[in-house]
């Protein structure tokens, strides 16, 4: 999802990890509030029809060029029977909800709200906005069809393997360096993919899945930046890395499967004392794991140890022990710092 607000002098307060997400939810929100509440395959106007195209993936791709109703509906069916096999998890698992339910779920929680912008971006499905202000999402019914026909082949079997262990990758390096160019592992899937499941159009898709998956930003070049979600400020990370000489990072199994789980073998000791010290004295509002990954990610980012305890005095629901202060110091001094932030000795 696309970064829109930028935290370049906010304090830390207005800028951890689950303020971002918080906002980031709201985003989502306001952008699916505005698009109608109609179907591309409904009897729609070509004046209907080009509003569904400006909030859609398509827009982008095609330079906002209006193709017309008809040619935009026979590009959606031409593209579902490979676009299926890249949608993100969260996608997945709605759509087949979906299918499930008579072609509609309703609407509650993040992950499904993130994922049903991504599916009415693509035009399948509608957003429907009820009188008791709840919401819910709604596939075409004649998709459901052609959509279950593409999930039953083995192309969508053989490229969502490849996907899951392409997501657990990234997921990991993100994990390990806050930030991730996308166009060199899209590339290197895009051909793995080609190869594989023989797919048309692969580099559009694998853009809409990284698009629908991750975090981003895109450069003055238009070029997309993948971030990990708890990173507040890029431009201070790439200001890190201005001017530092070329170097190579072996990345060894461990690390890769320590991004995995996102935590390092060498961050765990501090990060489950601080667990400890945190349970019945975070706010109620709040709860330990959201706390304790906010101020995990805090480190990671190079916030000092002065930020970090402002930070967690308004978590709390009690005053700061000794305890958890020595805690969040041992937190501070051996969380592993992403690439171009200073080690936690020199704040």
């Amino acid at each position: 999802m696309l970064r829109t607000y930028a935290c370049h002098r906010e304090p830390w307060c207005d800028k951890t990890m689950s303020v971002l997400q918080e906002k980031q939810l709201e985003a989502c929100q306001e952008r699916l509030m505005r698009c109608p509440q109609i179907n591309i395959f409904d009897a729609v106007s070509d004046e209907e029809a080009k509003k569904l195209f400006q909030f859609s993936f398509y827009a982008q791709e095609m330079h906002h060029r209006f193709p017309g109703t008809k040619k935009l509906q026979e590009k959606v069916l031409s593209f579902l029977p490979y676009e299926v096999c890249m949608l993100s998890l969260e996608e997945d698992a709605l759509l087949k909800r979906m299918l499930a339910q008579d072609n509609q779920v309703p609407l509650s929680q993040w992950p499904d709200i993130s994922a049903a912008e991504a599916l009415v971006q693509r035009l399948w499905c509608t957003l429907k906005i009820h009188d008791d202000e709840t919401a819910s999402l709604h596939l075409h019914p004649s998709l459901a069809e052609p959509l279950t026909e593409a999930m039953l082949s083995d192309r969508y079997n053989t490229v969502r393997r490849m996907l899951f262990s392409f997501s657990a990758t990234l997921h990991s390096l993100l994990y390990l360096s806050g930030f991730l160019h996308a166009t060199v592992p899209a590339g290197h899937f895009c051909n793995s993919v080609l190869n594989m499941a023989a797919m048309e159009h692969t580099e559009t898709f694998i853009d809409r899945y990284l698009r629908a998956t991750f975090d981003y930003t895109q450069t003055e070049n238009g070029e997309m930046l993948l971030l990990h979600p708890g990173l507040a400020d890029p431009s201070h990370l790439l200001h890190g890395l201005t001017g530092l000489s070329p170097f190579g990072i072996h990345l060894t199994e461990e690390m890769m499967l320590g991004g995995m789980n996102g935590i390092l073998p060498e961050e765990v000791a501090s990060t489950e004392n601080m667990r400890g010290m945190l349970q019945g004295a975070v706010r109620p509002d709040m709860g330990e794991e959201e706390a304790l990954e906010d101020l995990r990610m805090m480190a990671k980012q190079g916030a000092s140890y002065a930020e970090m305890k402002e930070v967690l005095e308004s978590m709390l629901c009690v005053l700061p022990t000794p305890s958890l202060l020595s805690a969040l110091n041992q937190l501070h001094l051996q969380t592993v710092r992403w690439m171009g932030i200073r080690s936690a000795v020199l704040n």
